[in-house]
């Protein structure tokens, strides 16, 4: 495991010992990000399910129009 370095202006981040890149240790923002990650996926998800049972709709009423063409 690498070494981390603190930084002297603040406290939510430190520099890596082997690359020198700078990153965050504020835990409960990475938390917060997480989880609204993880409700826009889920709305997302949401949309694709409304979108597959809108072409669904269209489908069954395209088949409904051929069976009454076919009847009229």
């Amino acid at each position: 495991m690498t070494t981390r370095i603190k930084l002297t202006d603040t406290n939510k981040y430190e520099r890596d010992g082997h690359s020198k890149a700078i990153l965050s240790n504020d835990l409960p923002a990475l938390a917060a990000y997480k989880a609204r990650k993880k409700h826009m996926m889920q709305i997302e998800s949401y949309g694709d399910d409304i979108n597959n049972l809108k072409n669904d709709m269209i489908e069954i009423k395209n088949l409904l129009q051929q069976i009454l063409q076919r009847q009229g």
